[in-house]
C-alpha cells in the first residue's frame, strides 16, 4: 500500500513538470552516486547520508536543495529517518535496506562495480532511476545533453596519443590511482585518451600505490587536488625530499585538478570532473606552445 501511495505522489509530483527544477522528493539514501543522479534529474532528495563531507568534496554545487544528514553511510540515524516519514529508501547497501524495509518502501540499486563500459554503465543507471521514478523524459534529455559535452570536449582534445596517470593522494607516502573501471577512468575514454594505469583495481577502480611507483609510471600525472590535500598533504609533500627526488624522475608532466566532483559519484560528478580536466590539459598544453 505504501508503495502504492508513493507511485501516486510521482505522478502528482511530475506529471505537470517537464522541466528540471528542483523538486522535494520524499526518498533517502546512503549512496552519493544515487543522490547526485536524482539532483541532475531535477528532484532533491529528502535525506542523503554524510551530506556534509560530499558537501565538502564538491563545494555545494551538485547535490541540490535542503537535504536532511542522518550521519555515516553504514549507521545512518533510523529514528532520524523514520520521523520524516519518507517514501522511498533507494541505494545498493543490502544491510542498510534490511533496516530500511520496516521504515519504507525499498529501492535496491547501485552504480558500482563497473562490469563493462563505465561510460555506458553511468548513462544506462541515469535511465534506470529515470524509469522507477516515472522521469523518463528528464532523463533522456540529460542523457543527451551529457553525450553533447562529451562530444564537444573531445573534439577540443587535438592530441589523442597522450597517456593519462589519474592520482589521489591518501597522505604523503600513499596514493590513489583510478584504473580504466573507474568513474574517471570511464571519462578519459570517453574523451578519447588512454588511461596509463593497466594494474589491478577494486571494485571501485582504483589501486593503492607507494609515492615512489608514481615517479616509475608513465603518462601525464594528474593530482586531484581533494580537501585532504589542500587541508595538509600538498604541503608535506612540497617539504619532502623524498617526493621532490622522485618526481625529478618523472619525464612527463604534472598537472594538478580541483575537485569540485566526486571521484565515485555518477554522471553529475562525471561531467564536472569532464570539464575540469579538459580544461586542466589544454591549459597544460599551451604552456608548451
Amino acid at each position: 500500500m505504501r508503495k502504492k501511495r508513493f507511485l501516486l505522489l510521482l505522478v502528482i509530483l511530475f506529471s505537470s513538470n517537464s522541466s528540471l527544477g528542483s523538486t522535494p522528493l520524499p526518498a533517502v539514501t546512503s549512496d552519493w552516486a544515487v543522490a547526485e543522479t536524482l539532483s541532475i534529474l531535477g528532484v532533491s532528495p529528502l535525506a542523503v547520508a554524510q551530506l556534509r563531507n560530499y558537501q565538502d568534496w564538491t563545494g555545494n554545487e551538485i547535490i541540490t536543495g535542503e537535504g536532511i544528514d542522518i550521519g555515516l553511510k553504514p549507521m545512518p540515524n533510523l529514528e532520524l529517518i523514520a520521523d520524516h516519514e519518507p517514501e522511498l529508501l533507494i541505494g545498493g547497501n543490502q544491510i542498510l535496506l534490511q533496516h530500511f524495509s520496516d521504515i519504507a518502501p525499498t529501492l535496491d540499486i547501485s552504480l558500482y562495480p563497473f562490469t563493462n563500459n563505465p561510460w555506458k554503465e553511468i548513462i544506462d543507471f541515469t535511465f534506470k532511476i529515470g524509469e522507477h521514478l516515472d522521469l523518463t523524459d528528464e532523463a533522456q534529455v540529460v542523457i543527451t545533453q551529457a553525450n553533447q559535452q562529451l562530444d564537444t570536449l573531445n573534439r577540443k582534445i587535438k592530441d589523442k596519443n597522450k597517456t593519462i596517470l589519474l592520482v589521489q593522494f591518501r597522505d604523503d607516502r600513499h596514493a590513489w590511482v583510478y584504473g580504466k573501471n573507474s568513474l574517471l577512468g570511464g571519462v578519459i575514454d570517453r574523451l578519447g585518451l588512454t588511461n596509463a594505469w593497466d594494474r589491478p583495481t577494486s571494485d571501485i577502480g582504483l589501486s593503492v600505490v607507494s609515492i615512489d611507483a608514481l615517479a616509475r609510471s608513465e603518462g601525464h600525472l594528474f593530482i586531484i587536488e581533494s580537501p585532504a590535500y589542500q587541508d595538509r598533504i600538498g604541503q608535506q609533500l612540497e617539504s619532502s625530499a623524498i617526493w621532490r627526488e622522485l618526481i625529478s624522475q618523472r619525464e612527463e608532466k604534472i598537472t594538478y585538478l580541483q575537485a569540485n566532483y566526486w571521484p565515485i559519484g555518477a554522471l553529475p560528478s562525471a561531467l564536472k570532473f569532464a570539464e575540469s580536466f579538459t580544461a586542466a590539459l589544454l591549459t597544460s598544453e599551451s604552456h608548451l606552445l
